[in-house]
């Protein structure tokens, strides 16, 4: 079998009238650049369309399309998530098939990609409605912000990658707006380039125009980078934060009870309601430090099946030659 070099992957979810015309255009553009070594998966996020039938008959006409097939609308995350399952290329290439994106600036993106491990689109005249090329700019800004990296147009599905990054991604939720921060966070050069937009010319957007829920990936994304790879240390500190209060009240009730016993100007302390308050502060400060102690303990026993998607390294030679015998480093 012959080695497959580019995987040009598409989620699609009821775009039954562009999956022609996109088989043809990523044929020719393709057949253009004199490249065969490639693959079009084509993944149908659970279309009710008739997606399916037509699939079925592009595959015999397009003998490099291949078709991965959800049972139900999974999202566009998952979607990626099991075109990444099957690919079999070294370089990978995302599109949604809506046809607002050009398959024809693919041989750009290659170009781009020699410098870079992701190549992320950048619609610089995007075909969209107003309030959603607003909501964009605000978006982008903010992630711009909070994580330091310089996107403007960090949900584009246009994007090349090399396979290492692809590997390292972990795609679900709607994890699918932040692969080039994943890759950023990861330690991938990331880069960005202007491409070409269309107006939609077939039926209509699957995304609502406000999509708040992306905050909360954000925030889980930021924590999990973080502190992935050592919760005790967040959750430490918050816990630490509740119970070095709820302690030194608690020591203080014991000095006013004991001088109240002794009948030397304390207060009786066990109808107080800031001693409760106390009591239930320790508790809280308690369950967070077992929390991050159980992290811990689960981390230890998982980190060496995870080290190769934690770290990439090579070990190489004075010569720059690799050296596949550690003694020689002795």
């Amino acid at each position: 079998m012959r080695q497959i070099e580019y995987s040009v992957l598409v989620p699609v979810y009821n775009e039954a009238e562009s999956l022609a015309e996109l088989c043809a255009r990523v044929s020719a553009m393709f057949g253009k650049m004199g490249i065969s070594a490639y693959e079009c998966i084509i993944v149908d996020d659970g279309s009710v369309d008739g997606s399916a039938r037509i699939l079925g008959t592009l595959i015999d006409q397009y003998p490099r399309l291949r078709v991965v097939r959800l049972r139900r609308n999974c999202g566009k995350s998952l979607a990626l998530s099991a075109g990444f399952a099957h690919v079999r290329g070294t370089t990978i290439i995302t599109l949604d098939g809506d046809l607002q994106d050009h398959p024809e600036d693919i041989p750009m993106l290659l170009q781009a990609l020699g410098s870079a491990d992701l190549v992320q689109g950048w619609r610089t005249d995007r075909h969209d409605t107003v309030v959603r090329k607003l909501g964009s700019r605000v978006y982008n800004w903010f992630v711009k912000r909070v994580t330091g990296l310089h996107m403007h147009d960090m949900n584009c599905a246009v994007k090349a990658y090399r396979v290492d990054v692809m590997r390292a991604l972990n795609v679900y939720g709607q994890y699918h707006r932040y692969i080039p921060l994943q890759a950023h966070l990861a330690g991938f050069r990331v880069a960005e380039l202007p491409v070409s937009n269309s107006d939609r010319r077939h039926g209509h957007s699957k995304f609502h125009t406000f999509r708040y829920e992306g905050l909360f990936d954000l925030l889980s994304l930021l924590f999990l980078h973080k502190y992935g790879l050592n919760p005790m240390h967040f959750f430490g500190k918050l816990s630490a934060a509740v119970i070095v209060p709820s302690v030194l009240l608690l020591m203080y009730f014991v000095v006013e009870q004991a001088l109240f016993l002794m009948h030397r100007g304390g207060t009786e302390v066990f109808n107080r309601p800031l001693l409760a308050f106390a009591l239930a502060a320790l508790l809280l400060g308690g369950l967070m430090f077992t929390t991050g102690f159980v992290c811990d303990f689960v981390l230890h026993h998982v980190i060496r099946a995870r080290l190769d998607g934690i770290i990439s390294m090579s070990v190489a030679s004075v010569s720059g030659t690799q050296d596949d015998d550690p003694s020689s480093a002795r």
